[in-house]
């Protein structure tokens, strides 16, 4: 492993001066390499192949330096549109892959490893109410695109970068749902059903886009999805238009704690919502359980 600048014919990082911002561009093969004999799961691995992108797309432009993982959680603390649990995601991805670089003795830099970003009780936002819901979907009606957008975020729960990636190709509206890369599934697709008004609002917008394969919400050109600040400045603006306060996670917040206050077992909530375990969803139980006793709370300490 120790030849892999060799391999790639890549100028060894070792050689560079620790204070200096060099540019070198590493081919994803290189990568890939780095990565290989690490110690966890395949997924983990995917993940982490996919998350460092944004890392190499950065540092390509900014150089490489021993401060390049303070500059790199600057460049994250500044992006608006990442949440603080995706900053969080990119910065560790990269504390892990400049680790792997010393422990390859592909460079003998003394690197600065920055603390991830803390994440305050204040910025745990709660779901969005039935009330919120319906105003959102009031408001968004005239616009086909924005009311895909919201139905498969609310009533499918799906995740933003899974709602920006979905393919018209993976779509079966005859069979009344659809196939989606899943987070940290290793490439594989999984089958989801379709809520009955998701499937009116998507044979509407599908019609009106005309085409048969693609993204269906596409960048700036029709081979690329759209990117994540543009879904997080629209969905932003629906909520700056009604005055609530929240963001695009919200929306699967509130499909959770829908399925759970309907009466489904966390077991079924889980498959409907994807998640890897029910434990993950013990934090949903545990509020909506508090908030229903919460009537006889206030009443066993009347006086």
């Amino acid at each position: 492993m120790g030849t892999l600048t060799k391999v790639f014919d890549l100028e060894s990082l070792e050689n560079i001066h620790p204070l200096t911002r060099m540019k070198i561009e590493l081919p994803f093969e290189f990568v890939e390499k780095v990565f290989e004999n690490l110690d966890v799961t395949d997924n983990t691995r995917t993940q982490y192949l996919w998350n460092i992108k944004r890392f190499l797309t950065w540092v390509d432009e900014e150089g490489w330096s021993s401060d390049v993982l303070m500059r790199y959680k600057t460049y994250l603390r500044n992006d608006v549109s990442l949440s603080t649990s995706s900053k969080n995601k990119y910065l560790v991805v990269g504390r892990v892959f400049m680790g792997r670089l010393m422990d390859l003795k592909l460079t003998t830099w003394d690197f600065q490893i920055p603390k991830t970003f803390k994440v305050s009780k204040g910025h745990k936002r709660q779901p969005l109410t039935k009330e919120n819901i319906s105003k959102i979907l009031d408001h968004v009606k005239e616009n086909s695109e924005l009311n895909t957008l919201v139905h498969l975020l609310y009533f499918q729960g799906l995740r933003s970068t899974e709602v920006r990636h979905l393919e018209i190709e993976d779509i079966e509206i005859s069979n009344g749902g659809c196939y989606i890369s899943g987070k940290g599934r290793d490439g594989d697709k999984e089958w989801i059903r379709f809520h009955p008004r998701t499937i009116e609002v998507l044979k509407n917008y599908l019609s009106e886009l005309d085409r048969s394969s693609g993204y269906v919400f596409t960048g700036r050109s029709e081979g690329s999805p759209m990117s994540g600040p543009t879904f997080w400045r629209r969905i932003k603006g629906i909520f700056s238009d009604l005055e609530i306060d929240s963001n695009p996670h919200s929306f699967r917040k509130s499909f959770v704690s829908g399925l759970i206050e309907g009466g489904l077992d966390l077991i079924t909530v889980s498959n409907f919502s994807r998640h890897k375990t029910i434990t993950q969803l013990q934090v949903y139980f545990d509020r909506i359980d508090l908030e229903r006793s919460f009537p006889q709370f206030v009443e066993s300490l009347e006086v």
